[in-house]
């Protein structure tokens, strides 16, 4: 590259600080043909000028840095619930078209490539992606050929660590002290579909279920191959084993219309059986390749509009507690490859402006997390611990929370369950930490950033460990593998799947 534009380019980054004004006077100034990409610029500039660099900022705003790899077409699922779209190039509930099946596709859904071309994403676009939050998408994963499977996690976490390991066990092991570390692993399933074993062998720490409705008639009508008892059984086996829980619940199913639908999520919260830890929210879409297409074109079946399904989601939102974190509403299937159905793209801002006019005030996670409101720093002067207990599925559970004092911005977070009984052996007689979490951009490994870093983490666990004393019960923590060594510094030790600290 040019060096005589890059000294120009340092030197009106010194003067103005704005990386598009410098890059145009100093290729005036040096009369260069093409201006080069920010993304160019990074190779050569690197950290003395990366936050002016700096794009798409919220991928990382949570303090991780998502990768979403999708498994490949070819024996993806074997139900055929009417919603869901089959498709020769992608699998199961997806078109092909959506950003993450684009990249998949792009390297014939080899895994390794997948989560190698992510991180080159996040490089270009000046993220450090140190600590990966990954999501195995598309079919039911846990369905498919055990040999493949394994392959599968094994790839994510070679291309993590750069380095091709002899087995899935020592993949894990080396991404417990790699440059980058997987700090969640997250696998979609069914109710009626999951192996806690098997889960904690790969290293997941949340699972997200495709509950879709709590109405049996429904899952009827929509052939979906399991009843809600399923959902119940799941939820609290998965939650013994300290599983966080994320529900996928869909709006304007057939059987289903408005005021079911808002009854449905003052239930979901209402009945303990059920209060998941998260939701992703879809409004039915009319796709093709879906069994309800063919409802949709004679006339048998009508999905809501871009207003419905606003009012519908505005009004849900009164129910949403503040320990919950709605991680998406609507799907990203293209417009273009929508028959009918909501096809604002920006559904939740509209959403949300519409709950404001009618006086509902959202309290869920995302809402309120620091870093989606500007750059926030943490002051512990004007930031306390704040706690909700609440029962759940026959357990009592702690989310506590660190919060500014005015409670408009939360810090971190942490999730505690008092079982009634464990799932698994390792950790009976345990208080179970099921998730820790603080907000603000991510910061480096080993470095201080204005939120994470800070000594927020510590303090939640210190927190949950009184919890555990108070109720005579040791503590253990469903860790990813990329954390085991801060819980380490903690004192805790692993034990089997699990890290363990003796506190009795």
């Amino acid at each position: 590259m040019n060096s005589e534009f890059i000294r120009a380019v340092v030197k009106y980054l010194e003067l103005y600080g704005d990386i598009d004004r410098a890059k145009r006077l100093a290729a005036s100034e040096t009369k260069i043909d093409r201006i080069p990409k920010n993304s160019e610029l990074y190779s050569v500039l690197r950290d003395r000028y990366r936050d002016l660099l700096f794009r798409k900022p919220s991928r990382t705003l949570s303090g991780v840095a998502p990768v979403a790899v999708m498994v490949k077409p070819q024996g993806s699922c074997r139900w055929k619930c009417s919603y869901c779209p089959a498709s020769s190039i992608a699998p199961k509930s997806y078109t092909g078209y959506e950003p993450t099946s684009l990249r998949a596709r792009a390297v014939n859904y080899d895994p390794y490539q997948q989560v190698k071309t992510r991180l080159h994403h996040y490089e270009i676009q000046n993220h450090y992606a140190q600590k990966l939050d990954v999501i195995v998408m598309g079919g039911t994963f846990l369905e498919m050929d055990r040999d493949y499977k394994e392959y599968f996690i094994k790839s994510i976490y070679d291309a993590v660590n750069n380095y091709i390991s002899e087995d899935l066990e020592s993949a894990k092991r080396y991404n417990e002290t790699a440059d980058r570390r997987v700090v969640g692993l997250t696998i979609e399933t069914r109710p009626d579909v999951y192996d806690i074993e098997e889960l904690l062998y790969y290293g997941a720490t949340k699972i997200e279920l495709g509950v879709q409705t709590l109405y049996d008639d429904v899952y009827e009508k929509i052939q979906r191959g399991h009843k809600l008892d399923a959902v119940i059984s799941s939820t609290k086996e998965l939650k013994n084993a300290g599983y966080k829980i994320l529900y996928h619940m869909m709006l304007g199913l057939p059987g289903s219309d408005p005021d079911r639908d808002i009854e449905m999520f003052k239930i979901l919260f209402e009945d303990p059986r059920f209060r998941p830890d998260m939701l992703k929210i879809y409004p039915t879409l009319v796709v093709p390749g879906a069994p309800l297409y063919l409802d949709y074109r004679a006339g048998l079946y009508k999905p809501y509009d871009d207003d419905t399904a606003a009012e519908v989601l505005a009004k849900i939102f009164k129910y949403i507690p503040r320990y919950v974190r709605i991680q998406r509403i609507n799907r990203d299937i293209p417009s273009h490859k929508i028959e009918a159905g909501v096809k604002r793209a920006n559904i939740r801002e509209i959403a949300t402006d519409l709950a404001t006019k009618l006086g509902i005030h959202l309290e869920e996670i995302r809402a309120n997390e620091a870093g989606r409101k500007g750059e926030i720093e943490y002051d512990p002067d004007r930031a306390k611990i704040y706690e909700i207990k609440y029962e759940a599925s026959d357990g009592i559970e702690y989310f506590i929370s660190m919060e500014s004092l005015d409670r408009e911005l939360i810090y971190g977070f942490l999730r505690l369950r008092l079982p009634d009984k464990w799932s698994v052996d390792d950790i009976k007689n345990t208080a179970i930490v099921r998730e820790l979490h603080v907000y603000g951009k991510e910061t480096r490994i080993g470095e201080v950033g204005k939120v994470q870093h800070r000594g927020i983490g510590k303090r939640l666990m210190a927190r949950a460990e009184e919890i555990a004393i108070s109720n005579n019960l040791n503590i253990s923590v469903i860790s990813a593998v990329g954390v085991r060594e801060y819980y380490r510094k903690l004192g805790y030790r692993l034990v089997g799947r699990y890290m363990f600290k003796n506190l009795l």
